[in-house]
């Protein structure tokens, strides 16, 4: 949208245990991602991915739903 990116693509062969299928994932944009990581595992996430950088582009963690559903916390770089 405009100068934002709302949509992108990855490889993930080899970088996922188990060798994860294609699939779509959504992040939501948070303020602090070691926070709402914290606040989601308290709530009963499951942290699949600890919040960590992409240098240059912001910090992310992957996280599970009680109930399954993966998603994804966004922050981007200031």
């Amino acid at each position: 949208v405009g100068e934002r990116n709302v949509a992108g693509l990855i490889e993930i062969h080899g970088q996922w245990p188990g060798d994860a299928p294609s699939n779509w994932l959504v992040y939501f944009a948070v303020a602090d991602a070691d926070e709402r990581t914290d606040a989601a595992r308290n709530a009963g996430a499951t942290v699949h991915v600890e919040p960590r950088d992409i240098p240059g582009m912001g910090r992310f963690a992957v996280l599970g739903d009680p109930h399954g559903a993966v998603f994804a916390l966004w922050r981007g770089a200031s």
